[in-house]
């Protein structure tokens, strides 16, 4: 018996598992890439959505003198407007677009796409107390 078959069979198996690895490390790539994808526009949706908000209650005030006016509870809507203010800088800044934009860090990613889902009730919130603007 010859020793050529046993690593001809040997060969083959590295090769079709060399195959499948290569196979399944382009599919998470492409994966990955299409949820980072989806995260940067879910970034820049919230984006301009605070952006939107800040001026709307930023005109409100500007139109109604009401910087000092109470909005709700003891919050002014002064108060109110630069709550959103430092939300967006923290949170939702062109600086922090630039830096998920230009990172593959996958735990990056993860806590960016939480962030974003607060940021999702935070505006929303803003959005419902809008509703009560004159």
């Amino acid at each position: 018996m010859s020793l050529f078959p046993d690593l001809t069979i040997l060969f083959a198996l590295i090769a079709i598992a060399i195959i499948y690895l290569l196979f399944k490390i382009l599919s998470k790539t492409s994966s990955y890439k299409e949820k980072k994808k989806d995260i940067l526009e879910k970034y820049q949706q919230q984006r301009v959505r605070s952006l939107k908000l800040q001026d709307l209650y930023s005109n409100y005030i500007l139109a109604n003198h009401a910087q000092k006016d109470i909005f709700f509870d003891t919050t002014t809507y002064g108060d109110f407007l630069k709550a959103l203010q430092k939300n967006h800088i923290a949170n939702l800044s062109d600086k922090n677009y630039v830096k998920l934009k230009n990172t593959d860090n996958r735990i990056v990613l993860k806590k960016t796409a939480d962030m974003l889902e607060e940021q999702e009730t935070i505006l929303s919130d803003a959005e419902g107390k809008a509703k009560y603007l004159s």
